[in-house]
């Protein structure tokens, strides 16, 4: 009975042999979010037995240099290419919704089609709209882009502006300990709200699978803030508006600020001052969201939104610090302020449109 089990389990051991899966190569890129949408399918083939090579594309140049290279033996042209991508031998899907529609009615874990291979030149093509650039932009230049961006929501007057307010009316206590505390715990809440809404808005883009169509769009939204407020240098109040807090919310934020008497009420104030200042200060902040929403994952994005709003919050840190040591004055300060309050709006203009067209020009 032993050998004739053997025996019959060597047979099915042949059997299974002599038959073949489908192959597949699956081009993606981590954190894009068409990827993760196509990512089930594949995992699913994968399970019951089809073939299937995986290559992440946006972190390793090798695979990139790869992928372009079956862009080119497929004849796929400039503007079709991205990710998600499946080859196999009679052709290609690009795009999630391709992949998942027709990818489980083409390959099979019966199947005998081999390897996609680069001297292919022909098949039958899937492509969608619903894939993501392969064309990502580099360690280097994203700090660049976020720093730069950061450093233009931290020297816009509005963030200042409002402290100001808030310590002017604590100072008039003649509590220069309790202002400083107020301000630090302003500052903290300031910072918390940020990143916190940051964060959701950044997942809740990425779950709406618009992160693309927003990436292409943000390059031209801060060439128009650049121009905004560069036209508030030249032009201040110009036009009917001005690139800071709407003049008629104002007096309800100075209601707000100035009914703050301890550092409990200004650490719950700053959720709600933020609502106001977003519309001043939310333009580099959404270009910078929109830009990596097309780039990294919610867990990759946390330690970048973390020294984002760093460096947004450092100028206000600095202001509480002189304050604090009596270094200086509100009034003073206030003065300063106003005194170079165009300076601070060309400064923030040249850097977003500068940020803006060097995004332009890299799509190109």
């Amino acid at each position: 009975m032993e050998i004739k089990f053997a025996s019959i389990a060597f047979l099915l051991m042949l059997m299974s042999a002599s038959f073949s899966a489908d192959c597949a190569y699956f081009f993606y890129g981590i954190g894009c979010p068409h990827c993760a949408q196509a990512e089930t399918v594949i995992t699913a083939l994968e399970m019951s037995g089809v073939e299937i090579h995986e290559f992440e594309v946006y972190r390793n140049s090798t695979n990139a240099m790869v992928l372009n290279a079956f862009f080119d033996a497929y004849n796929v042209s400039d503007s079709s290419r991205g990710v998600p991508v499946l080859f196999y031998q009679d052709g290609f899907m690009i795009g999630d919704k391709p992949i998942i529609q027709r990818a489980p009615y083409v390959l099979s874990a019966n199947g005998t089609m081999a390897c996609p291979s680069l001297n292919q030149t022909d098949g039958e093509i899937a492509i969608s709209s619903s894939a993501s650039p392969v064309s990502k932009i580099s360690g280097i230049e994203l700090i660049l882009f976020v720093g730069g961006a950061a450093i233009v929501d931290s020297i816009n007057p509005c963030a200042i502006a409002v402290l100001l307010i808030l310590l002017s009316s604590l100072m008039m206590a003649g509590d220069p300990k309790r202002a400083l505390k107020a301000g630090l715990a302003f500052i903290l809440s300031i910072y918390i709200a940020y990143f916190l809404f940051g964060l959701g808005l950044f997942s809740a883009v990425q779950i709406a699978g618009v992160s693309s169509v927003i990436y292409d769009a943000i390059g031209f939204v801060a060439i128009a803030i650049g121009i905004l407020n560069i036209k508030d240098y030249f032009w201040y109040g110009g036009a009917g508006f001005v690139m800071e807090i709407p003049r008629s919310w104002r007096p309800t934020l100075k209601y707000l600020l100035n009914s703050v008497t301890s550092a409990p009420g200004a650490f719950l104030i700053g959720f709600v001052v933020c609502l106001f200042e977003l519309p001043c200060t939310g333009g580099p902040y959404f270009f910078t969201l929109g830009l990596l929403a097309n780039q990294m994952s919610v867990n990759e994005i946390i330690p970048i939104l973390a020294f984002y709003n760093l460096l947004f919050v450092l100028p206000l840190l600095l202001v509480v610090v002189v304050m604090g040591y009596g270094w200086t004055s509100v009034n003073q300060l206030e003065k300063l302020k106003e005194k170079h309050i165009r300076n601070f709006h060309l400064l923030a203009g040249i850097i977003m449109f500068v940020l803006g067209l060097a995004l332009v020009m890299h799509w190109f």
